[in-house]
């Protein structure tokens, strides 16, 4: 089981810079990637007009992770604004994420099975079996602004349903998704339901919350910490602007690799190779996901170096 657990984890997170094909119709493909794209572009203009009112500041919002079902989970920061278009500056070192001293109840509304991140992840799958035409509800705890990846993998002719904590139905389970991304638009509890088909199926439900990197004021570079379990990815997201010149370096490179896509699903670093550092210009506007890939054996610490200038 955990290596198929393992395995899931990989082709979880290189869905996050490919975007699967649901077993939809056409039309309904595109429905969702229009919707996507929309979503995408508001996030676009209103972080453009917090960045002419107001000066970014830094922060690092906190993401956790357990095995499902969880016993509690912690509330992450609100998501902070993008970084400035500055020029090069010194390098802004920041410490690794220290765990939340706020906790969720563990027992969550209407028998739903409580997500619950790690202290310092951004990603968790919860594996199971279902029966033949039955449903079964997660729910989770996210802060307004923050990007959520959700995809369901390895069930046979499940779907997913998705819905805000004031009760807004974002997907139902008759428009036959297996994924779904987006800025979150409310603070508070958020439910994934997972309808089984006709048959018994075996099923991997994926979450992540990528760790938002805000450069300080008058900044354009950072240095940042995080502590990887074995065999797992930690998920970062960082504002760019069309032309910029993006940087990224890993350390250690031993056991580790990178991919990076922007929020749309265009691809700038798939992840198939061995690869621990990477420079170009960014292609367009927008947030840009970034998946550090562990292959070590134990718990490792890593040093992320990024520049956006």
């Amino acid at each position: 089981m955990k290596k198929i657990g393992f395995a899931i984890v990989l082709l979880g997170m290189l869905a996050a810079c490919s975007y699967p094909q649901p077993t939809t119709s056409s039309s309904d493909s595109a429905t969702q990637v229009a919707l996507f794209a929309q979503a995408t572009l508001t996030k676009a203009a209103v972080e453009l007009q917090a960045q002419q009112t107001s000066t970014a500041t830094a922060g690092q919002p906190t993401n956790t992770e357990t095995s499902a079902p969880a016993t509690a989970t912690s509330i992450p920061p609100t998501a902070t604004s993008i970084p400035p278009t500055a020029t090069s500056v010194p390098t802004v070192v920041v410490t690794p994420i220290p765990p939340t001293s706020t906790t969720l109840p563990t027992t969550a509304p209407g028998q739903a099975i409580r997500l619950s991140f790690a202290p310092g992840t951004t990603n968790i799958i919860a594996e199971g079996q279902m029966s033949a035409n039955t449903t079964r509800r997660y729910v989770f705890w996210a802060n307004k602004n923050q990007f959520m990846d959700i995809s369901l993998d390895g069930a046979s002719g499940a779907y997913i349903a998705i819905t805000s904590p004031s009760g807004k139905k974002l997907v139902n389970f008759d428009q036959g998704w297996t994924w779904y991304r987006d800025y979150i638009s409310e603070n508070g509890d958020w439910y994934i339901d997972i309808r089984a088909g006709q048959y018994d199926t075996d099923y991997s439900l994926y979450l992540g919350i990528p760790q938002r990197l805000s450069f300080a004021p008058n900044t354009s570079s950072m240095t940042v910490k995080a502590s990887i379990p074995a065999g797992k990815v930690h998920n970062f997201i960082a504002w760019g602007n069309k032309g910029q010149t993006l940087k990224v370096t890993v350390t250690p490179t031993q056991n580790f690799k990178l991919s990076i896509c922007h929020v749309d699903g265009t691809v700038l670093l798939s992840g198939m190779g061995e690869v621990t550092s990477f420079e170009s210009p960014l292609p367009e506007a927008g947030d840009y996901i970034i998946n550090v890939f562990s292959g070590a054996a134990t718990p490792t610490e890593i040093t992320l170096t990024l520049s956006i200038e």
